[in-house]
């Protein structure tokens, strides 16, 4: 028997399909931050689109103008929210940083601290890291640092601002480009993809901030009305943190129960059970709510998707994880139906339509 082996052709193709799949996923890598601002461009294009609609139908107005104005509009929103949230943020985190020194002699009163204290220098520790965590970034040392920074974000918002403008302007003439080269069931198939995944970003991003300003407003009110200092900053602290899925309350909740024990036990042990009683609500209402307009995902790939997005992109990474699994779910499921029709048609008689099959919903 002779063996055939593989041509010089075949093996050269193969190699140049190898080095060009490669060559993708550097490039794909080194521009990842560039690939960030165009997915998060994305999602703030889909959630400002009813906006824009709104104005452009009830206005008069083109599209272009309409989205600036919803630009102008936003602007003013986040404006006059930093000069409202900003210094007071700024005076709570100063003199949260002058009560370090105080809170860390209470904890020195601890009988299990200070045996800890004794073999691990605990509270000193714990000082010099509370402390360089708060103060670090008014450093002088940092200066160079926060300029880039700052220079960084700068670039990255305009950018992320201008690529949010092309893609609403321009996002609904490429859906019908889309659609118009494709026929049939493939053109239904393309719809339902299309419509699905506008409605998991869209509903995504509006509950997941609805969701983030509620904590953090319920969190503010709760401190303030059991007496626990620095409320502004740990309940804008606990409504960035609910931006996380699963874990955000949580992560939220540890500063100020840790401040409200400093104030007394009794208010400490209130604080961990509004932090129990605000999950369930967050966890049986408010996420209930936000995955009747997106797409139901098992709590498995909701912590993997979070925790993998955290590890590649950090805080960018979490918050855009459940929308991306949800389209990845949209599409498996449409193709799945695709597919299904495609077995279907081939065992139907000739000049039979086949069934209409139906991707499992978003249950």
């Amino acid at each position: 028997m002779t063996r055939e082996y593989p041509s010089t052709r075949t093996i050269l193709r193969v190699v140049g399909v190898l080095l060009a799949v490669g060559l993708g996923l550097w490039l794909i890598w080194v521009s990842r931050s560039v690939l960030t601002w165009v997915g998060l461009a994305a999602f703030l294009a889909v959630a400002i689109n009813p906006l824009v609609n709104l104005i452009q139908s009830h206005l008069r107005l083109r599209r272009a103008p309409s989205i600036l104005l919803v630009y102008i509009l936003l602007a003013g929103l986040l404006t006059g929210a930093a000069l409202l949230l900003v210094p007071p943020l700024i005076d709570a985190g100063q003199e949260l940083t002058d009560k370090v020194p105080e809170y860390a002699q209470q904890l020195e009163q601890s009988d299990l601290v200070q045996r800890l204290d004794e073999e691990y220098d605990l509270v000193n520790r714990i000082e010099e890291e509370t402390t360089s965590a708060l103060e670090g970034v008014a450093g002088p040392d940092t200066a160079f640092d926060l300029a880039r920074r700052v220079a960084n974000g700068l670039v990255a918002i305009i950018s992320i601002a201008v690529i949010c403008f092309l893609l609403s302007l321009y996002g609904r003439k490429v859906r019908e480009w889309t659609l118009e080269r494709a026929e049939g069931r493939r053109r239904v198939h393309l719809e339902h993809i299309a419509d699905r995944i506008y409605r998991v970003i869209s509903g995504y991003v509006v509950g997941i901030f609805l969701v983030a300003l509620t904590g953090g407003v319920a969190v503010w009110i709760f401190l303030t009305v059991v007496g626990v200092p620095f409320a502004p900053l740990l309940g804008f602290w606990a409504g960035l943190s609910s931006l996380i899925p699963l874990v955000g309350a949580t992560v939220g909740g540890i500063p100020y129960i840790l401040v409200a024990f400093f104030q007394g036990w009794p208010i400490g042990v209130a604080s961990i059970v509004f932090l129990i009683v605000y999950q369930q609500i967050e966890n049986n209402v408010f996420q209930p709510i936000i995955h009747r307009y997106t797409v139901q995902l098992n709590p498995f790939w909701i912590i993997l998707a979070v925790l993998v997005g955290a590890t590649i992109l950090g805080f960018i990474g979490a918050l855009m994880a459940i929308p991306i699994a949800g389209i990845v779910q949209v599409v498996l499921q449409e193709l799945w139906a695709w597919r299904q029709e495609q077995r279907t048609a081939q065992l139907m008689p000739p000049g039979v339509e086949p069934p209409e099959v139906t991707p499992p919903t978003d249950t």
